[in-house]
């Protein structure tokens, strides 16, 4: 401890508690007392355990910049720590800048003297573990507060942060994982939290500063649990401050997971981790105003293997069969716009090489004049198939200063790649620029080995699933929707049960007019991306012929990764919507109904928000189901007439927003924020299930049987299939991973709201808590859907 004022009767304290605290002694930082660190953190402590297992660290960050906020800022602005502080398992090693006066000196003569005001110089920071990596039971809590115009933070790590099995004693518990089975016998939650890593973190980021968190990647080992949540808080200046583009808080983030060992032999290991679930949040909030409200943007990813028979688990499945690497790398405020700039640069280059692509759509018109420096040497280094995806995220908001603040200011860029040193490579491509404010340090630099990836290709094991079946899985997600207890019982009349079959074949029917045949479910895209290429055929004349070149196996699995992805997601929101036409049969105030019905189409817009292909087309097919809805008789309908049913779908219909609808059709961002509803299809379909009759099961099955079909569709008219293979394919692939989705959709539905079960009474808080469980897990689709606004030639709208 660098400081003579320390109070020594709480050193053994601090010690015990294994607090460090560092003192800035460069000139540049604050000479206040940080003192008040060297408290004891508190002990989480696993309540009601009796073994606890639970090793808890909490980290707190806080950099301040020199300027006051009221300020206007100097020719330089320096950045300090106030706080820093960790506990074990938790690490933090704050960095010494390298040199940052002759940097900056050579810099400004390099650029000319108009980048001599507003230099601003950050701090950096290192996040480690003890033991390099996370065990059963590790929980980590990280809070990041970057106070202050002109604050710079860089966050980054030692190396790869590694997510280890669990021992022996782990493994006598029968209820630890995630399956249909633990769900049915009531786990205790308590031996979950044991066998999962978990780790939040928390970040406050204020008008005019830029946090950097730009992690290495996460390993999740083979049997391995984790769950990160991320939640991130721009501020941007209240309307009382003089507002301009600067005086918002930025971030740059990425989130990164590697597959492993994939060069083991004796048993696969690549994705083969038991559970693993990733969830960010970003808050684009008033300085002024302390509460968060709805998320502007939220990225959900969430994988189970457990309870798979077959040798490769779903999780690799839905990577491909070579991608060994997945990132994204949220960007917002003003400090992100280059790399967002240069990211997009790379999207296009990337795709040139593949397929032809239009340039009428960029964001920034200056791309046009040239390629940015060093961009054909990246390209060039790459020694795999990389494939990356930029989307600008298009904000809804009913506060005006919001509006502008956040238009054209956030972007999600998605990368997966063949391995992770590539990944090294664009994310150092991108953020090269922000070495600036480091003194010259280029983020993921010093990862960068050689000058191409060179890379022995591994022999996996075979991806070719068995597409198995489990005998009673009907009867067990049967069980748990009676677990939720939310849905009566239906009607046994016969007359009853035949309309409703006979209804729900009609909604599964291909001609039924809602236009899901014009949106290729991302297989378009994909396909143009060589997604699907037969590694056997290299002659470039055959590849033209996507029906030769079409590898049936690689098909098979993005299929698969489709359909269950598409089954994961919409079950929770369409057993919302059909909950909300229950509610509106048995007399809700339409008040309240509305309140419930724009709190899930808002939702799950928020959710589809970084996926433009994907929102346009839930938008549109949602659309044509409130078309088609008055088309169904009541004659049958045993619900004719009761509760608040018509004035419900009058409610949808006349919120939905047609300005900001005609807006996403010509792909350009609404002219002002709205409150109206979009109408997204899935709710709409629990709603138009409820009304007709059908079951909740039922409901969901259908839906997500749709997704399949459509996406085996688009293979068959774009030849890379036979309409005979692909009839094969939808039953042997499309099957498997629906009734795959549906178990992890409602699993993860039941998990989320044990709290609420066994009340009778209707609780907002139940929708709450089933919404928080809708995720994806198809990171290839959510890399390769949004490049389909880059086609140039395009079969489908979608």
């Amino acid at each position: 401890l660098h400081t003579p004022t320390v109070n020594m009767a709480l050193l053994p304290k601090v010690l015990l508690n294994r607090c460090i605290i560092r003192r800035a002694r460069s000139a540049s930082y604050s000479t206040s007392s940080i003192l008040q660190s060297a408290v004891p953190l508190p002990t989480h402590t696993n309540r009601g355990s009796k073994n606890d297992y639970h090793q808890n660290g909490y980290g707190k960050i806080v950099a301040v910049s020199s300027v006051p906020s009221s300020d206007v800022l100097p020719t330089t602005v320096h950045t300090h720590f106030t706080e820093l502080r960790h506990s074990s398992p938790m690490r933090l090693v704050p960095s010494r800048r390298t040199n940052p006066t002759a940097y900056n000196t050579q810099h400004r003569r390099e650029n000319g003297a108009s980048n001599r005001s507003h230099h601003r110089e950050g701090v950096l920071l290192h996040l480690s573990s003890y033991g390099g990596g996370l065990v059963p039971g590790d929980k980590l809590n990280l809070d990041i507060d970057v106070r202050g115009k002109g604050a710079m933070l860089a966050v980054m790590t030692q190396g790869g942060q590694r997510i280890y099995r669990p021992g022996e004693h782990f493994r006598r518990y029968e209820n630890y994982n995630y399956e249909i089975s633990a769900a049915l016998s009531k786990p205790n939650p308590e031996m979950n939290s044991l066998k999962v890593c978990q780790s939040t973190i928390n970040c406050t980021i204020e008008p005019g500063a830029t946090l950097f968190y730009l992690p290495d990647p996460t390993v999740p080992y083979r049997s391995s649990a984790f769950e990160e949540r991320r939640v991130f808080n721009c501020q941007f200046a209240s309307a009382a401050s003089d507002n301009n583009n600067n005086d918002q808080g930025s971030l740059i983030a990425v989130d990164w997971y590697s597959s492993g060992r994939t060069y083991s032999t004796d048993i696969e290991e690549r994705w083969a981790f038991d559970y693993l679930a990733t969830r960010t949040e970003l808050y684009i909030t008033d300085e002024s105003h302390h509460e968060h409200g709805r998320p502007d943007l939220i990225e959900s990813l969430s994988f189970g293997n457990k309870g798979v028979s077959s040798r490769s688990p779903p999780a690799a499945a839905s990577m491909g069969q070579s991608f060994d690497a997945m990132a994204t790398l949220l960007l917002h405020g003003p400090t992100s716009l280059p790399v967002a700039k240069r990211a997009m640069e790379v999207e296009r280059k990337l795709a040139e090489k593949l397929t032809r692509i239009r340039r009428d759509d960029s964001v920034f018109e200056e791309q046009a004049n040239g390629d940015i420096d060093g961009l054909d040497e990246l390209l060039e280094s790459l020694g795999g198939q990389v494939l990356l995806s930029v989307t600008p995220v298009e904000h809804n908001s009913d506060n005006q200063q919001k509006q502008s603040q956040s238009h054209n200011n956030t972007h999600m860029v998605r990368i997966i790649a063949e391995n992770n040193e590539d990944v090294y490579r664009a994310l150092h491509f991108c953020l090269k620029k922000c070495s600036e404010h480091f003194g010259g340090l280029e983020p993921y630099k010093e990862r960068i080995h050689s000058s191409k990836t060179v890379r022995e290709k591994s022999i996996p094991l075979s991806m070719q699933q068995e597409k198995e079946t489990r005998e009673n899985k009907g009867e067990d997600l049967e069980a748990i929707v009676d677990q939720l207890g939310l849905f009566p019982v239906q009607n046994n009349n016969k007359n009853h049960n035949n309309n409703a079959w006979f209804r729900m074949c009609t909604l599964s029917d291909s001609s039924l007019p809602v236009g899901s045949f014009a949106h290729s479910q991302g297989i378009e895209a994909a396909a143009q991306m060589q997604l699907f290429r037969d590694s056997d055929h290299t002659d470039p004349l055959l590849a033209k012929n996507l029906s030769q070149s079409c590898s049936i196996e690689a098909l098979s699995d993005f299929v698969y990764s489709v359909s269950r992805s598409n089954a994961r997601f919409s079950t929770p929101l369409v057993m919302a919507g059909y909950f909300l036409m229950q509610q509106s049969e048995q007399g809700l105030e339409l008040d309240e109904l509305h309140q419930l019905w724009s709190k899930i189409d808002d939702y799950t817009d928020t959710m589809l928000i970084t996926n433009r292909p994907g929102r346009r087309a839930s938008i549109d097919q949602g659309l044509g189901l409130v078309r088609i809805a008055s088309s169904f008789s009541d004659d049958c309908d045993i619900n004719h007439d009761s509760g608040n049913t018509a004035d419900l779908w009058a409610l949808i219909s006349q919120s939905i927003d047609k300005n900001g609808m005609d807006a996403m059709q010509s792909r350009r961002p609404p002219t002002n924020g709205s409150s109206q509803t979009k109408g997204h299809a899935a709710p709409i379909y629990g709603i138009l299930s409820a009304k007709l009759g059908i079951t909740p099961l039922d409901s969901c099955r259908v839906f997500a049987f749709g997704a399949a079909r459509d996406a085996v569709s688009a293979a068959v008219r774009l030849n890379l299939i036979g309409p005979a293979a692909g009839l094969s394919l939808l039953d042997r692939v499309g099957r498997k991973a629906v009734e795959d989705g549906l178990e992890e959709g409602l699993v993860g539905m039941l998990y989320s709201s044990r709290e609420e079960l066994g009340c009778d009474e209707f609780s907002s808080a139940m929708i709450d808590r089933w919404l928080q469980s809708v995720h994806t897990c198809a990171p290839m689709l959510d890399a390769a859907q949004p490049l389909a606004d880059l086609l140039q030639v395009r079969l489908f709208r979608t």
